[in-house]
């Protein structure tokens, strides 16, 4: 039986958050961060079968979906967000899920605040040293800006084993609500960073997941994190593209599940 969401907004420091949430018991806090072009809809299939003994939470992001905006786009500054989100959840040893962007996000996150996080999930994530995009996609990604029919060519193209259906299209309406800045610089952002040395640091258990069909984050990108995290494991998906959390949730939630046991 699918567990029932909650929509729901909190304030966090200036900026009002948009966030989903398991209805019911509580549990141990897992927080979903989604990655570019994207928002909490994209774990919604992971909310509704996540078992009872966890409380789940996706948010938007600021300056995706329903969130307010950004003055100033970073890894860093979107990070700041989810740990003040946890903090005003009062959410303690948290499962942190970070797709995409949000891997990156994540990072930013369990490198600042290693106290609050008990777990990582990274699904797909930026490389720990930064994601560089060829400076000629740069007026592609311009062309993305209110074109509908772009924006669902390319979340197609990062779920390739995905079937078109109603729950991709709500997701190109989600992704048209992301601030226009967004589509330049965020991929500005995902070159500005470098986790390598707080991430040889760091005492919390990572999951790495990354399909073999990946277009945007190859296995050896994903491969880094061994480099640098003493208690890591990878899993490398052959059937699936940039989201298993959408292509493939059911085995999402197997690997978390395993993880966290």
């Amino acid at each position: 039986m699918k567990r029932m969401i909650a929509e729901n907004y909190a304030r966090i420091v200036d900026k009002k958050i948009f966030y989903l949430e398991t209805v019911g018991s509580e549990g141990i806090p897992v927080v979903f961060v989604h990655g570019n072009f994207a928002s909490s809809t994209w774990f919604e299939p992971s909310l509704e079968i996540l078992p009872q003994r966890f409380k789940g939470y996706a948010i938007d992001l600021p300056s995706f979906g329903r969130s307010d905006r950004l003055e100033e786009i970073s890894i860093d500054n979107y990070a700041n967000y989810v740990i003040d989100f946890i903090l005003e959840m009062e959410a303690d040893g948290v499962v942190l899920v970070g797709h995409s962007l949000g891997g990156a996000v994540a990072q930013s996150v369990v490198t600042k605040r290693p106290d609050l996080i008990d777990r990582v999930v990274l699904v797909d994530p930026a490389p720990p040293d930064g994601l560089i995009t060829p400076e000629e996609v740069y007026p592609y990604l311009e062309m993305y800006k209110g074109n509908r029919e772009l924006l669902k060519k390319a979340l197609m193209g990062v779920m390739p084993t995905r079937k078109e259906d109603d729950f991709l299209e709500r997701l190109v309406d989600d992704a048209l609500l992301m601030d226009e800045r967004c589509f330049v610089e965020n991929a500005r952002a995902l070159e500005k960073y470098d986790f390598s040395d707080e991430l040889e640091k760091t005492e919390v258990p990572h999951l790495v997941i990354v399909g073999k069909l990946d277009q945007i984050i190859s296995e050896e990108m994903a491969r880094r994190f061994e480099k640098l995290v003493k208690n890591i494991e990878v899993r490398v998906l052959q059937e699936c593209g940039h989201s298993v959390i959408v292509e493939n949730t059911e085995l999402f939630m197997e690997m978390f599940i395993d993880f966290t046991d």
